[in-house]
């Protein structure tokens, strides 16, 4: 997608939200691909540890070359993952280039226990435009208390080679990003000792996350504070601009659905298309703008939707959000491409 037409894109997405049309002029602007919701880990806080999960598989390179070719150049960008770890499908880098090559950013949030020398050669090369590193704990206590089955050293040994790697080879991509939950652990000291010889690496940014209840999955402590007011109601932003497609091509309309509670499609026997303005997305824009969540499941959990807003959107990542979609994954590659 050209930068102009993005620009438009967006600038139509927030008349449409803020006005609640029920039938967006535009297409989606952003996916969630799941390449799998297999997962080598059992982080503590992750939904996905959970046996809830009632299958597990691996995206069908059919399928995904059939989604990619209905958004080719409509869609601006696609997260590579969602539930599962995405460096356990052995066709990722493959799915990193066919979007590339499409006109569609890619973007990939890994627990970078997989990530040797040959995938990250291969991720860099195939052209990923970012890649988030999730990481939480300042030493190896905490880390494997909290991601159950990880290795603290071998862990960041991969992250700091990747760096190194991509220095050495000498790519402005892909963007890279340092994510760690803040369960409250690591004094300031301890935090700039840790991040440091990251950023001398090349890292791009070091974001502490503050937790979120995952649409109810987890609790969270200070729950009620984090959510503030109940009876301060805003509409979720994603079922204007997002789709979320699992493994096996079916779809929901938040990254946050992590048991696929709130089916809206299935890519399977429908098109991008006929889902974003089929019957059930079109119904749970209706009670969004309504405010009538009560009974929809995960959304009257969620602690998003009560969140604080900045004309009439939720500020939650919208920093991140917009410096995404306007300046763009890395403002000097931005402007070596115009």
């Amino acid at each position: 997608m050209k930068k102009l037409d993005q620009y438009k894109t967006l600038f139509r997405m927030y008349q449409t939200y803020r006005s609640g049309r029920l039938y967006p002029s535009y297409p989606p602007i952003r996916l969630w691909i799941e390449p799998t919701n297999r997962c080598n880990l059992r982080c503590v806080m992750c939904p996905n540890s959970s046996d809830k999960v009632k299958s597990r598989g691996f995206m069908e390179m059919s399928l995904y070359e059939r989604i990619i070719d209905q958004v080719r150049g409509v869609v601006y960008d696609a997260n590579l993952h969602h539930t599962g770890e995405s460096l356990l499908h052995p066709e990722l880098p493959r799915m990193v280039r066919l979007a590339r090559d499409a006109g569609i950013y890619t973007r990939l949030h890994t627990n970078a226990t997989l990530l040797d020398e040959e995938k990250s050669r291969a991720l860099i090369a195939a052209g990923l435009d970012l890649i988030s590193f999730s990481f939480d704990g300042y030493d190896a206590e905490t880390y494997e208390k909290i991601r159950r089955g990880a290795d603290f050293e071998k862990t960041l040994i991969n992250i700091k080679r990747f760096l190194a790697l991509k220095r050495e080879l000498r790519s402005e991509t892909p963007y890279t990003i340092f994510e760690v939950i803040n369960f409250s652990q690591g004094t300031k000291e301890q935090i700039a000792a840790f991040k440091a010889p990251l950023m001398e690496l090349g890292l791009n940014r070091f974001i502490v996350k503050e937790p979120h209840n995952w649409s109810g999955e987890f609790e969270v402590e200070g729950e009620e504070t984090m959510i503030g007011n109940r009876d301060f109601f805003v509409p979720c932003t994603f079922p204007w601009y997002a789709l979320v497609i699992f493994y096996d091509g079916t779809v929901y309309p938040c990254p946050q659905d992590f048991f696929g509670k709130l089916k809206i499609g299935d890519l399977n026997t429908q098109t991008i298309q006929e889902v974003w303005h089929g019957v059930a997305l079109v119904d749970l824009r209706r009670r969004m703008k309504a405010g009538d969540y009560e009974g929809l499941n995960p959304c009257q959990q969620c602690d998003m939707i009560f969140r604080k807003t900045f004309m009439g959107v939720p500020t939650s990542n919208l920093k991140t959000y917009l410096s995404e979609n306007i300046v763009g994954y890395g403002k000097l590659k931005r402007l070596l491409e115009k």
